[in-house]
């Protein structure tokens, strides 16, 4: 009977401490401010501008502290028809209010 109870241990415990690891998980640099959160929050801020009419999305890079660039080409919607020009836009994580910010928005003249 002593057998089948260690036996028993021996397996339950590994595979409570999986599901306790996989429950809790490691905390990993990247998790505080993953690049995909911070690409479609740049995504939608830039569908937010009513006159931008399509976008070709460029480079999409990290900057520094939780700080995404993303840039491209916008067809924006003028006086004359479609202008197309170049956008930066910056994103950052505001950790107070956890969640994703625009910091910057620039588009060629």
């Amino acid at each position: 009977m002593e057998a089948n109870i260690v036996k028993s241990v021996a397996f339950v415990v590994p595979i409570a401490g999986l599901a306790f690891l996989m429950a809790v998980g490691e905390p990993v640099e990247d998790q505080r401010c993953p690049g995909s959160l911070a690409f479609e929050k740049s995504r939608q801020l830039v569908e937010q501008h009513p006159d931008i009419v399509d976008v070709d999305w460029g480079n999409f890079r990290w900057i520094a502290d939780c700080r995404f660039s993303m840039g491209g080409n916008a067809d924006i919607n003028t006086e004359n028809g479609l202008d197309r020009r170049d956008f930066e836009l910056v994103v950052a994580f505001d950790p107070q209010l956890r969640r994703w910010q625009q910091v910057s928005f620039s588009i060629s003249q």
